[in-house]
């Protein structure tokens, strides 16, 4: 299972955010997607960052409502430039490799999610431990 390459794993059908969206579009995103890191692209789809919702919390606190929900005010949100909150240069593995290298890394840094990129940095993919739990619960059910 450690050498399984993480295109056998990596989800292809990728949510991504432009470097000029707003920051209120991506957090649209985390709620009609029900995710939680989106990948910043550019017009090539070429990966410049990632924003996730730690990121988000960290630019402002959200607000609450008198039935216990959390929600972000788009004009507070609308203060922040994307690219200026956004990590930038995240971590990139390519297709090719290995579920164990991708966990090894999730593990020590204590990542969310890891973008899967061409070397030219296209994004192709993103693996989360969550796809990685899924990926195992399946290889139990094939034993």
């Amino acid at each position: 299972m450690k050498n399984v390459p993480l295109k056998e794993i990596m989800i292809t059908d990728i949510i991504t955010g432009h470097i000029n969206d707003l920051v209120s579009d991506v957090e649209a995103k985390f709620h009609e997607y029900m995710i939680r890191h989106v990948p910043i692209v550019d017009d090539k789809n070429r990966i410049l960052g990632i924003f996730t919702q730690k990121d988000l919390a960290k630019c402002l606190a959200p607000h609450r409502t008198e039935d216990g929900e959390y929600y972000y005010d788009t004009e507070e949100m609308d203060r922040f430039v994307l690219r200026y909150v956004m990590t930038k240069n995240p971590v990139t593995l390519c297709p090719e490799d290995t579920l164990k290298h991708a966990v090894d890394i999730m593990a020590l840094k204590k990542y969310g999610c890891i973008p899967i990129a061409k070397p030219d940095g296209t994004l192709v993919g993103i693996v989360t431990p969550v796809d990685v739990m899924k990926y195992v619960s399946r290889s139990f059910d094939e034993n």
